[in-house]
């Protein structure tokens, strides 16, 4: 797929840090010792810890994999985490959206990452359990950033550091590609949720900002925002088919049949190019929307081997 040596050269090493770094880093609880730190957070907020926290907890899936990825285990994990596997034996206190606040405060935790997107309208109920300081992560671009932020917070400056260098390897390695891919990219159509219901995916939602960043065009960007989360339009079944996009991408959340499924059996769906080409695809919830961190790297990977046939 790279025809540029140099380019082939780095995805290598850069998948090799990785994939090492997400190996060699021990699970291991907060540093003993160090003076008081103050943090500022997402949205602006000086938090002072008096010492290294040693339970921590983090209000979505999203940040509890950046604790395991910098070497922190959470003492819980919101319901449903998989990733990785030992988030699965650990207590959960509810979802990121309706979190069970007595099991949280019953882990005793010393310090709570919340997901400023979800949690800003209970700050105050989660700052009586403990310190606590807002994250978010809307694109692969600010994983790295927030791995350095958690690091700081859990005195994992090391591990957080060598992590967030090769993320922002791996992202100057998909913009190169997108680079080469400037006049020939495919053009894309992102849809979450169900047929009946769907929210197109601009470039500024997580999905949509990794095909960009390697050279997709998506057929739904300069459409006004619509739905309930920003970065998602509405767009008309005449224009989808105008456009004829080469690629669409869905994520099901709200019905049992995979939208691609139902497009089998409706005959304008069914006509489209992409269909017609076998280039639907269903994508993982979780991978691609859900839990915003350090798996982008798997994600881009799936992205390229669909849209060139290779690896990063």
């Amino acid at each position: 797929m790279f025809k540029h040596p140099a380019i082939r050269r780095a995805a290598i090493v850069l998948m090799a840090i990785v994939l090492l770094a997400a190996l060699s880093t021990p699970f291991a609880s907060a540093r003993q010792g160090g003076e008081a730190r103050t943090i500022v957070d997402f949205v602006g907020r000086q938090v002072t810890l008096e010492a290294p926290p040693q339970r921590i907890v983090g209000m979505s899936a999203s940040i509890s994999e950046m604790l395991f990825a910098i070497g922190v285990k959470p003492v819980g994990v919101t319901a449903g985490m998989d990733f990785p596997p030992e988030a699965a034996s650990l207590p959960t206190f509810g979802t990121g959206y309706q979190p069970d606040l007595e099991a949280l405060a019953a882990l005793e935790p010393d310090l709570i990452i919340g997901n400023a997107q979800l949690n800003m309208g209970i700050l105050d109920k989660l700052e009586a359990i403990a310190p606590t300081i807002m994250v978010m992560t809307l694109k692969p671009g600010d994983v790295p950033h927030n791995v350095r932020l958690l690091g700081q917070a859990t005195w994992h400056d090391t591990e957080a550091e060598y992590l967030a260098r090769a993320y922002e390897g791996y992202l100057n390695l998909a913009d190169q590609i997108g680079a080469l891919h400037a006049e020939d990219g495919p053009s894309v159509l992102i849809i979450v949720g169900t047929l009946d219901q769907p929210n197109y995916g601009k470039s500024e939602t997580y999905l949509g900002d990794m095909a960009k960043r390697l050279g997709a065009t998506n057929i739904a960007d300069g459409e006004a925002d619509a739905g309930p989360f920003p970065g998602y339009a509405q767009l008309s079944i005449e224009a989808i088919v105008d456009a004829d996009p080469d690629y669409i991408f869905t994520i099901t959340r709200g019905a049992p049949t995979p939208m691609p499924e139902s497009m089998a059996s409706d005959p304008i769906w069914s006509s489209l190019s992409a269909f017609k080409n076998g280039h639907v695809y269903e994508l993982d919830n979780r991978l691609f929307v859900e839990s915003p961190g350090p798996r982008f790297v798997e994600a881009m990977a799936q992205l390229v081997q669909i849209f060139y046939g290779g690896g990063m």
